[in-house]
């Protein structure tokens, strides 16, 4: 399998996402400082949108249109919009009713911070108005392959009731007991995989990348996002609250990849899921050299 194995490739990669996270931190601290919003709602929205993140999502939207041809630069309002989706459903994932966390990038929660009312209200605001800079990228790059109700319609979904909010549901809803391995593949391919995939295939799409490469794309960050999620239950066992900066031991309740498997097996999951994101991506040769750096990024977030 590749490997990140030398100073100077591990170098590289540190630079690349720290120049891409600033461009889609920058952007995302403009978005709320230039925003309409009354003044209760303000304060709730430029915490979620000034939360420090690892902005993987954002940053995989930017790294597949520079694959695909395109600036980043073009696409970074794509970017901050998918990081807005992720924070949306951040807040939604914390509150009470679902995991009633206490802990978020190591900061209270939003909901413990402005309280319930005004954190459902900047997660539904921050959900909207992301529909909005996607589509506003979209008009900017005219992509001839793919107009824009195809485009919107790809970003809704994985959001919607087969996506994020259809995995939640099945997840609170099912007994942790009974639940086998395509249950809990169910769960969080919709949870987490999907708005990876989203992410992704939105800055294939938005470069005008071929029906073929989408297709490409789309296993690449299927497999990806999948191992993203064995990480987080992976490190909800091996890691601390200062570590993570945020609430561990959260899923004692629920069946996870680490249950189901053992932590061993867990991870030889995620090394083959890795594995099968690499190889999916090998027709796009020398292009896709950040696309494999993000997989043994992911790969790696447990060693």
């Amino acid at each position: 399998m590749p490997d990140v194995a030398d100073s100077t490739a591990v170098a590289d990669l540190a630079l690349f996402l720290a120049e891409r996270r600033n461009e889609i931190n920058a952007r995302l601290d403009e978005i709320g400082r230039t925003a309409s919003m009354p003044a209760p709602l303000r304060p709730a929205v430029e915490t979620a949108l000034g939360s420090s993140g690892k902005r993987v999502r954002g940053i995989l939207t930017l790294a597949v249109a520079e694959t695909a041809g395109a600036r980043p630069d073009r696409v970074v309002d794509a970017a901050a919009a998918v990081e807005m989706i992720h924070a949306s459903s951040l807040i939604l994932d914390d509150l009470p009713a679902m995991d009633d966390a206490e802990l978020r990038r190591g900061e209270p929660t939003l909901h413990r911070r402005f309280g319930e009312d005004l954190a459902i209200l900047a997660s539904v605001a921050l959900l909207n108005h992301s529909y909005g800079f996607l589509s506003d990228a979209h008009g900017r790059m005219t992509p001839r392959r793919w107009p824009a109700s195809v485009f919107m319609n790809r970003i809704v979904g994985a959001v919607g009731w087969d996506g994020t909010i259809g995995g939640e549901s099945v997840d609170l809803h099912s007994d942790a007991v009974k639940l086998d391995f395509e249950t809990l593949e169910y769960i969080h391919s919709r949870k987490t995989g999907t708005l990876f995939v989203a992410a992704a295939v939105a800055g294939a799409m938005l470069a005008n990348a071929s029906e073929s490469v989408v297709r490409t794309i789309e296993t690449y960050a299927k497999n990806l996002g999948l191992a993203f999620q064995i990480t987080d239950d992976m490190l909800d066992v091996t890691s601390t609250i200062e570590t993570l900066g945020k609430d561990v031991g959260k899923d004692e309740d629920r069946l996870t990849f680490v249950k189901l498997a053992g932590l061993d097996g867990a991870r030889q999951l995620n090394e083959e899921l890795i594995e099968t994101s690499i190889k999916a991506i090998e027709p796009l040769g020398k292009s896709a050299v950040r696309l494999r750096q993000l997989a043994l990024f992911v790969r790696d977030r447990v060693k």
